[in-house]
């Protein structure tokens, strides 16, 4: 299962989940302090 070659569609597939996953931990604080700004 490990040695086989990773199909196309899948690279790209896990680039954007990896991307996705990264963002939302950089950009959580951001949208929380942005929130509570909209709150007030």
């Amino acid at each position: 299962i490990g040695a086989r070659p990773v199909g196309d569609p899948y690279i790209l597939v896990g680039q954007i989940l990896t991307v996705t996953y990264f963002l939302y931990f950089l950009m959580n604080p951001l949208m929380m302090s942005y929130w509570e700004k909209i709150i007030k």
